[in-house]
């Protein structure tokens, strides 16, 4: 680690830009899962965020998978989606994954669409792109992609 000598003395030279966040916009990506975790949400629940970054540099979007929550509904959903990532992605075990380490590096294609429309704090109408679909990378024929709009009653 370099010395500090003040802001004056700080030089930049050899630093490149940050290029900052872009999320993925709807189309179709091959990605990579570059980070899986799991997190507690507000209700009391546990879930599966993995962040995939597209293997081209076009951006990155995240996946909340709920795997516990009071609602089974959104369990069934959470689960069948971390599945249909980890059957995509090619995870040795997708039946029985166990280290959240082992989703960290996996690749596939994914479907982008546009999510249903909400409301922020402040009362203003949003909209964000979300992952619609896992599809295995040698499927990029265009085989049977299930589409997860599934409603989730929360």
């Amino acid at each position: 680690m370099a010395d500090w000598n003040g802001f004056g003395g700080l030089d930049l030279s050899g630093v490149a830009e940050s290029t900052g966040y872009q999320r993925l916009q709807p189309g179709t990506y091959e990605v990579e899962a570059t980070e899986a975790e799991i997190k507690d949400t507000a209700t009391g629940g546990k879930m599966v965020v993995v962040d995939f970054t597209a293997v081209d540099g076009q951006g990155a979007i995240r996946m909340n998978f709920n795997v516990v929550n009071k609602n089974p509904q959104a369990v069934e959903i959470g689960l069948r989606q971390l599945k249909s990532f980890l059957v995509a992605g090619g995870h040795k075990n997708p039946d029985k994954p166990g280290d959240i380490k082992t989703l960290k590096g996996l690749k596939c294609k994914i479907t982008v669409g546009m999510g249903k429309p909400w409301r922020d704090n402040d009362g203003n109408e949003r909209q964000s792109s979300e992952i619609k679909s896992f599809i295995a990378r040698e499927r990029a024929d265009g085989g049977k992609i299930e589409e997860m709009n599934d409603d989730i009653p929360f």
